[in-house]
Parts: structure tokens; sequence; C-alpha cells
């Protein structure tokens, strides 16, 4: 049986990848065979390779920056290694070639990440949603998010017609399960992202050898908020560490000790495993530091939190997430530090039931 996965897959940052990667080789483990729909277009092939050009200042600065940067150039070309490593069908330049030729696949699988954010309208979404394919078309999903906790209710009786179609759905966060059953009345299953699906050695496995030889704070993400720059501050106080950051972005906002801007998805495995402590203010920085067992704190973001809050009341850890940085220089050691032996069970369960609802999912839609 061959699974196509339809995702965010080519845009290079952390999250995309890992995403992708781990949805394909979870597949793979289960026993089938999958492959990526390899949907990237030039314009996005141009951003990635930085030969787009901007004549506003501040995008033309960072742009020639970049350019000069063997830093950069050696981060782009890590991305395109990791990225070439997947499992990915032949090329497709835009979603109007896949639409007049649909690949063929025994199962078609949507997801994770962002797929069915709606912000700029359900039309911009719809490659997601499978419609174009034959109404006999197997589809499921695994883990897709709307990136929000609620979606404007004009939205509903299109989404209704749209995932009718869909045999089994699985989404990341809590709220996507309330948005399903208000939009369509249908009973959908909250998952784990999918890089859950693969173990710590795994990834571990995968990370580049040790890039800072002594103990360290890393820091992934971008915010650039005081709150930020306080927690920075009062961990480095607290543990006598350096802290290391690694970032998405060409700049980091705050005054670190080491910032690696050379960083790929193998660099950024190693710099997590390594690490005595991780701060983050994205989603994967967070599954990564539990990945490999690290205590952390993270930063809520303004308005796109759900997914980073379903994780961490998932997995009672809602308290790692700091408004007030003062708070790490007055906590006790027991509650500084995560104790995953009280976690390690509650986690295996809420994978194990992940892994067996996408198992139980592909085989139940092929077999009906």
């Amino acid at each position: 049986m061959k699974i196509g996965i339809y995702t965010i897959h080519s845009a290079y940052n952390f999250g995309a990848m890992f995403q992708s990667y781990a949805t394909q080789k979870a597949i793979e483990k289960i026993g089938f065979e999958a492959e990526i729909v390899n949907l990237y277009p030039l314009k996005e092939e141009k951003n990635n390779e930085l030969r787009v050009f901007d004549l506003e200042p501040k995008a033309m600065f960072t742009y020639c920056y970049a350019k000069l940067n063997p830093n950069i150039i050696l981060k782009l070309k890590r991305f395109k290694n990791f990225h070439l490593s997947m499992n990915l069908s032949k090329r497709y330049f835009s979603v109007d070639e896949i639409i007049k030729t649909p690949p063929i696949y025994d199962i078609h699988l949507v997801g994770s990440d962002q797929v069915w954010n709606l912000e700029k309208g359900i039309e911009s979404s719809l490659y997601f949603f499978l419609n174009f394919l034959k109404s006999d078309s197997i589809k499921i999903s695994y883990g897709s998010s709307f990136g929000t906790s609620m979606v404007d209710e004009k939205h509903y009786i299109s989404l209704k017609q749209l995932l009718t179609s869909f045999k089994a759905i699985g989404v990341r966060e809590n709220e996507g399960v309330e948005i399903v059953k208000a939009a369509t009345g249908f009973t959908s299953k909250q998952v784990l992202d999918p890089t859950f699906l693969l173990t710590q050695e795994e990834w571990g496995n995968l990370a580049s050898e040790r890039i800072i030889n002594e103990d360290y704070i890393l820091y992934y993400g971008f915010d650039n908020t005081e709150i930020s720059k306080k927690i920075i501050s009062n961990l480095k106080k607290r543990l006598g560490l350096i802290v290391v950051a690694v970032s998405g972005s060409v700049f980091f906002p705050h005054k670190v000790d080491k910032f690696i801007q050379n960083a790929g998805p193998k660099e950024f495995l190693s710099l997590v495993k390594y690490s005595k402590f991780v701060i983050a203010s994205s989603f994967h920085g967070v599954a990564f530091a539990i990945h490999f067992k690290k205590s952390f704190v993270s930063i809520k973001h303004p308005t796109r939190n759900s997914r980073m809050e379903s994780l961490l009341k998932n997995l009672n850890l809602i308290n790692r997430q700091i408004e007030n940085p003062d708070v790490l220089l007055e906590l006790s050691e027991r509650d500084f530090f995560i104790d995953y032996n009280d976690l390690n069970e509650e986690i295996k369960h809420q994978i194990s039931e992940s892994i067996s609802w996408l198992s139980n999912s592909l085989i139940k839609s092929f077999k009906d």
C-alpha cells in the first residue's frame, strides 16, 4: 500500500522539515510505503536559495548580508540536503499541475502543520482539502491544524462540504477537534505532532556531532519581546551557563553568547540534544526539548498559541509557559527542573494512542 503525503515540506524552516520527515518515517515504520507529494514552486525555491531581490532598504540589507555570509550559505545547503533526503515524488511546480494530473496513491494523507489555516480565506487552502481528487479516492488527515483556536462561522458550510469525503480526520490541537465538530458535526481525533512518532534515539541518531563543547542554555525561536530578553537574563543568572541561540532568521534580536547561523536540521537536533536547558518561543522548540528530555520554558505567542498550549496541557506541562520571568529566580529546584520520570508514562501513552490511531485509520480506510 502506497501513501501520498500532502504537506508543507519544502520551506527552509525546522518545523516544516521535521514534521514532513517524521510523517513519512512514521508511516514507513507502520509498514507502508510513503512519499511526500513534491509541490515545490519556483518562487519558493528562489526564496529558499536567496534568489529574490527586494529594493526595500531593510530587505535589501538583509539580502546582501545573507548573500555574503558563508554561514548563511552553508545553512541553506544543509536544509537543501535534508529536504532531498526525504522520499519525494516527482516535482510539481504548481497546484494546477497536480489538479490536471493528480498523483495516484492507495491513500492520500494530508497534514500535519497549518495546512488548514483559513486566515487568507478558504480558497488559499483548498489544495490541502484534496478537493481535486476523484470522489472514490481515499483521504485521511493526520495532525492537520487550523493554526488558531477558532475559525469564522462563514467557513462552516465549505468545511462541511470539503471534509465529508475524508475517511478519518486527525487534528493537532484540542481546538481543532472543536472546530471540526462545530463546522461539520463530525468527530475527529486530537493526535500528537508527527515528530513524537519517532523515538529519542531516532532523532539523536540523525543529529550532527556536538557543536558547543561546554555546557549551555539553548534558545530557539523568534520572539523579540522584553519578556524573552528577561527570561534569557534570569536563566543565565540562575544556571551560570552561556546562552546559545539558533533561529530561522538571519539576525537574532537579543544579546547572547553565541548565535549559530549555519545550523541546518541536523545541527538543530545536535544543539537540543547536548543542551542543559532550553528556552523556546516556537512549538518545535518545545517538542524537541521534550523528545530529548530537557528542562525547558516556553514563551507564549500573543495570538498563535493553541498548538503549544494543547501539547503542554495534554502532557501536564502547562506550568512551563512563563509569563513572569522573575519566577525563574524564585522556583525551587524541584519545580525549576522537569522530572521526566513523572511524565514518561503519559508521554508513552499519548504516543501509543497517536500511532495506533494512524495505523488503524490507514488500514480501516483502505479496507472500507
